[in-house]
């Protein structure tokens, strides 16, 4: 008898299984992990079928042991099997994104009733949006643990996970900054049952299987899907899937609607004051208006500032003739930061330039200031305390605010991502995210902004404007043509050459191509081409997308299209 088993190894799309010899008395069933010879040592790997003769009969080897004794469900095979059709990455790639690194003397207690089968029933699909989700959501989970049920919860960020288990009081947190002997301890404990409640982002998605019940925190936050690294899974499909597949049920709590849900968005009775800029209310510090900053020294309670642009300046410009130096690794602008350059694409720090190329100019600071510009001329114009100064990263915009906090966006255009085509949607979700957390605060929220943004702040703030500015931006994208009113492939090539898509083209309509900017030197440049279905995602479509992945990345649900 043979073992097809799936390596814990990334290969490339179409390296898909390899095929081993069980030795007399060992008994072997799909989902074991299992020790086989792999080149010239020995690699952990994923049993799925047993087959009674083999291809590979005369070259197969012997497999060398059971791993722990670990056994994954069922539904964790035919999972990964859909991942990597859906991401037309190969099985062992998905896998090893899932297990990691295995530690080589592995101590398992062993899975319990979890490995029972679903008997073909469907979990239950449901999405709560309302202020206080996570209040709603932390205890409904509190309440199935104490009916003995097993509780995944995803969350967006990393920062969140940490502070759901504290408000929950126990359970274990899996994200990508942990170690791979504390990871392997946290999944291998939510299978074994020694753990009831696991809390991940969304690298534990694929845990979804040994869950009675999976709960996804702010469903409408694209973190949830992995747009850089292969491979690019959605958690949310993830959950979904599990739940039409596996028996698992599912419940989404969350603020704001996405785009394509008709569910009303609740209305955030928020303290809002909105600044209109003005050229002459300029203060001693940059980019707070004199009224704001007025505000920020009269008000007695604390006091943050959130602002775009960390370090000193954003980008490093010519006051004289606009010129920027660019990094040598990936020709993105530079940016100043302590007493370096240091470019915000890919990290590349270098000397400060002592003068323009061009004209020989030595003013460089045509720029937004930074945070660390704003600091140093608060702390030499302003007696009064700082404010406490943010930026606009996750990690920033999830910290606790103190009660009755005055917070102060310089900039509100800016909390949201630069893509293009999605960027209102996204700046939505995260304005409301800010202006909630302020209002459980019982704070106040004042913006500075341009007058033909002004009514777009407090319109987003209520059911009725938020319903208004959303069909206003499913009509615009109906117009050109844009997801949710039409299905859009990417496909990331390192060719422009459009003959490469000849079978795509057949049953797509192609937009592109669009050249990836500020790619490090060390690359080559990569291409992006936009596919559009004629029909429904057809067998023909999905098998030239598949040949065509053995040259390109495919994304058939793309967060972010140009990049």
């Amino acid at each position: 008898m043979f073992v097809r088993v799936i390596p814990v190894t990334r290969t490339p799309p179409g390296v898909e299984y390899f095929d081993y010899l069980i030795p007399a008395g060992m008994k072997i069933e799909p989902g074991d992990l299992l020790f086989v010879p792999f080149r010239k040592g020995q690699i952990v790997a994923l049993a799925v079928s047993i087959l009674k003769t083999s291809p590979f009969a005369s070259r197969a080897k012997l497999v060398a042991s059971t791993y722990a004794d670990i056994k994954l469900p069922r539904a964790s095979i035919e999972l990964l099997d859909w991942i990597a059709r859906q991401t037309f990455t190969s099985r062992p790639a998905v896998l090893k994104a899932w297990l990691r690194d295995l530690p080589k003397r592995p101590f398992f207690s062993g899975p319990d009733s979890l490995l029972r089968g679903n008997d073909g029933k469907k979990g239950i699909l449901s999405a709560t949006w309302n202020l206080d989700h996570q209040t709603k959501m932390v205890e409904t989970a509190s309440q199935l643990l104490a009916d003995g049920k097993r509780v995944l919860i995803i969350s967006p960020w990393k920062p969140r996970t940490d502070r759901l288990r504290e408000r929950l009081g126990n359970g274990a947190v899996l994200h990508s900054d942990l170690n791979a002997g504390d990871a392997f301890r946290a999944w291998t404990g939510f299978l074994s049952g020694e753990i009831t409640l696991m809390i991940t982002t969304r690298v534990g998605a694929w845990m979804a299987p040994f869950a009675d019940v999976v709960l996804i925190d702010e469903p409408e936050n694209d973190d949830h899907k992995q747009d850089e690294m292969a491979p690019r899974y959605d958690a949310r499909k993830i959950a979904i899937w599990c739940a039409e597949h596996a028996g698992v049920d599912v419940h989404a709590f969350g603020l704001t609607p996405p785009l394509h849900v008709d569910d009303a968005a609740p209305e955030i009775p928020c303290e809002l004051e909105i600044l209109i800029r003005h050229p002459n209310g300029h203060s001693p510090v940059p980019c707070i208006q004199a009224e704001t900053l007025n505000r920020l020294i009269a008000h007695e309670r604390p006091t943050v500032v959130f602002h775009p642009v960390k370090g000193d300046i954003a980008k490093l410009t010519c006051r004289d003739c606009g010129w920027q130096p660019v990094c040598k690794n990936c020709e993105f602008t530079l940016s100043s930061e302590s007493s370096y350059a240091i470019c915000r694409r890919c990290g590349t720090k270098t000397e400060l330039p002592l003068q323009c190329s061009d004209c020989g100019g030595t003013d460089l600071g045509k720029s937004l200031p930074g945070i660390d510009r704003l600091k140093n001329v608060w702390s030499k114009k302003v007696e009064e305390a700082p404010p406490d100064w943010r930026s606009v990263s996750v990690a920033d915009l999830e910290r606790e605010f103190l009660r009755e906090t005055l917070v102060v966006v310089t900039d509100p255009n800016l909390l949201g991502p630069s893509e293009d085509v999605r960027r209102q949607e996204k700046l939505a979700v995260t304005f409301r995210r800010l202006a909630n957390r302020v209002r459980e605060a019982e704070g106040f929220l004042l913006i500075q902004t341009q007058p033909e943004h002004e009514g777009l702040w407090r319109e987003w703030l209520t059911t009725i404007g938020f319903n208004t500015w959303r069909e206003k931006e499913r009509a615009e994208r109906k117009v050109f043509g844009y997801p949710p009113s039409k299905r859009l492939i990417k496909i990331i090539l390192e060719d422009d050459d459009e003959r490469i898509l000849d079978e795509v083209k057949k049953v797509t309509e192609l937009r592109g191509p669009f050249k990836v900017p500020h790619r490090p030197k060390s690359r080559k440049d990569r291409f992006i081409w936009l596919a559009s279905p004629k029909d429904q995602m057809s067998g023909e479509l999905m098998d030239a997308l598949a040949k065509l992945s053995t040259k390109a990345l495919i994304d058939l649900d793309p967060i972010a299209f140009f990049r």
